[in-house]
């Protein structure tokens, strides 16, 4: 028999097939990667937006609660504005009245300073005299952001009898 020897030549490169498939599958995972990155910043912007309303919408309620914490009487001309009388000194019983009024998306005192921060729309809120009480209902948005969702938030204030 004869023998015959095989020369077989080291292959030192990629071939044009591996190359495609290593570029195909960077391109797959690239995609994956800049799905998630861009998925999760976007919840991110959106959580972070929603926590400043959040904080400045309770700000709001809190000074609300503190400015008429001591309200004996209260008349509600429109559902826009309210006219209360709140007791300033218990000992000497004396009082000084207190106006808000809803107009332009904010919230203004009776010298026509603004009351709520001047970042927050408050767009549809309005106030209700009820029996011994008076219900704020606040529907917050950040200015300018109209595409978000509002916060609603409802502050009652009991008169004192």
């Amino acid at each position: 028999m004869n023998s015959r020897t095989f020369n077989f030549r080291k292959e030192d490169g990629l071939t044009l097939v591996e190359l495609l498939a290593a570029l195909a599958l960077a391109g797959l995972l690239l995609i994956l990667i800049s799905t998630i990155l861009s998925t999760s910043l976007l919840a991110y912007g959106r959580v972070n937006h929603e926590t400043e309303l959040r904080n400045k919408a309770i700000t709001l309620s809190a000074a609300l609660q503190a400015k008429l914490k001591n309200t004996v009487s209260v008349s509600s001309p429109d559902m826009s504005s309210i006219n209360a009388e709140v007791i300033t000194d218990v000992m000497s019983d004396s009082s000084s009245p207190v106006s808000l009024t809803l107009k332009d998306g904010g919230l203004y005192d009776k010298n026509g300073k603004l009351f709520s921060d001047s970042e927050l729309d408050l767009t549809g809120s309005y106030f209700i005299k009820a029996n011994k009480e008076l219900q704020i209902h606040l529907w917050c948005r950040l200015a300018g952001e109209s595409k978000m969702e509002p916060l609603y938030l409802f502050v009652s204030i009991k008169l004192i009898s």
